[in-house]
This record gives C-alpha cells, structure tokens and sequence, in this order.
C-alpha cells in the first residue's frame, strides 16, 4: 500500500487524470479479505448455489428450512458473505430461513471488474427475487439496501437493521482521496470517469435521497460503535436524521467488522427481531 500511494501521489502532481484512472481501477477490484474459522464454518452448512448475473457467476447461501420466514442478509464493499457468521446461527434460532451472496468480484463468486452500482442492481434482483420480512445490512450494504427498498416499494419489510452505514458515495471518495494521497484534482477526474463508465451521477448514490422513499419496513434499527475507525459513527448519526423513528444504537469497544460478531448484535437480534 505505501508503494501504491506513493505511486498514485507522484501521478496526481504530473498527470492526475491518469492518477484518477488507476484508482479507479483500485476501486473496481475489490480486496477479499480472509475469513475467520467460524465463519468459513458457518458457510460450510449453508445449501450454495450459482446464479448468473451481468459477466459474473454469483456464489449465494441458504441456511435453514425453506418454510416460513426469510432474512437476507447484504454484506458491505469488500465483505462477503461470510462475514454474517455470528449472526446466521441467532436467525436461525428464532426461525428465519437466511439468504445471503458473495457481490461480483466479492468473496467466492467469479471475479473482474465492477462497481457499486452494478452492485446494487444485483441487490435489487434478489430482494425482489426473496421477498424477505428481515433484512440485515453491513456498511456499503445498507447504501445498497436502501436504493433497492425504493425500488421495490410493493415489498413488505417487518424490520431493517443496518449494521453501519455510509451516508454517500461521496464520503466514499473522501476516504479514498486519504488512504491514496490523492488530491482534489485526481477525484473530479474520478468522479468523471465514473459516471461516463456507469452512465450514473456519483450524487445520486445518497442516504438522503432514498431514506425519504423508503415507506414499506415497519421497524428500522440503526447500530454503529463509537469506535468504528473505519466508517465514523458520524454517518450513521447523519442516516438517523433521514430516518428519525428509527432506533439508533450506539456500540462501544468494536471496530468496523468486529461488531457483526459481537455479543451486543447477537442481543440486539435476540431482542428486537421477532
């Protein structure tokens, strides 16, 4: 990483809209990061299936009976799906069949290029597909989930827990433009390529904008640790002003993907989710 950015530094002073496509290119290939014993584990007992979607083979998950009622389960950017481990066995517990999915270019489906639209498409598809009452969001997810309740306004959603949640892409490309060394410059370019790529604006991707349509989930419960030094606390607080009936639920003593395997979510789940 530090080659990277010093790399990508040296483009944005010389030639930031070569600067702009290289990251870009960081941007459209996701990290996968390695997963924990129990969590491989959890994903052992799940029923997996492919499923074709755009250029990619998508790798889901299913636990649990097909009766009854379904939680899906919406991992962040660079997540799988694996990493509901923790959670997985409390659902089934309480009689949830559970849905989940490695995103494009995430986790075990195929990989290559994609963005977080793509993504949210693919979102869109499978909770019009699964129909669930429960949905459960990590970080970039909940962005994600957002955008496909709006679009899915005939579903009924008894409850939503987001698990963190960014407030817009562009507090997205704000953490970029740090952990590169990249300047303004380098970021108006990206934004550019952007949305000439997806033929989308960068502004529309805004909690603000989706959490004002969202009409048909009962319940919402917003949690998030103070010590969250990935996605500041900051911008759940900022969700919670667009969804003011909303539970917040503010954590201590977790980090950002810590927390999906707390004790204090498995509760929070015990507790409220029926």
């Amino acid at each position: 990483m530090k080659l990277l950015k010093a790399y990508l530094s040296f483009l944005d002073s010389v030639a930031p809209s070569i600067a702009a496509r290289r990251v870009y290119e960081v941007m459209s290939n996701p990290r996968i990061k390695k997963l924990r014993d129990f969590e491989n584990e959890v994903l052992d007992k799940a029923v997996k299936t492919t499923i074709p979607f755009n250029q990619f083979e998508i790798q889901t998950y299913q636990w649990g009976s097909l009766e009854g009622k379904t939680a899906f389960l919406v991992h962040g950017w660079e997540g799988q799906a694996g990493n509901f481990g923790g959670v997985v066995p409390v659902l089934l517990e309480k009689g949830y069949k559970v849905i989940s999915f490695d995103a494009p270019a995430h986790g075990y489906s195929s990989k290559g290029a994609t963005n977080m639209f793509e993504y949210i498409a693919l979102v869109s598809q499978l909770i019009r597909e699964h129909r669930p009452q429960l949905l459960l969001s990590h970080s970039f997810g909940s962005i994600a989930s957002a955008v496909a309740l709006t679009e899915n306004q005939n579903l009924d959603i008894s409850h939503w827990i987001m698990v963190t949640s960014p407030f817009s892409f562009r507090q997205r490309l704000e953490g970029i433009r740090q952990m590169v060394s990249v300047t303004d410059r380098t970021i108006s370019r990206l934004i550019q390529q952007i949305e000439n790529d997806t033929n989308k604006r960068v502004d529309d991707l805004s909690m603000e904008k989706y959490c004002t349509q969202i009409s048909n989930v009962g319940q919402i419960s917003i949690v998030h640790s103070l010590d969250d030094k990935i996605l500041p606390i900051a911008s759940s607080r900022q969700v919670h002003e667009q969804l003011p009936d909303a539970d917040m639920i503010e954590l201590k003593g977790m980090g950002h993907y810590r927390i999906l395997w707390s004790e204090d979510l498995k509760q929070i789940i015990k507790e409220k989710v029926k």
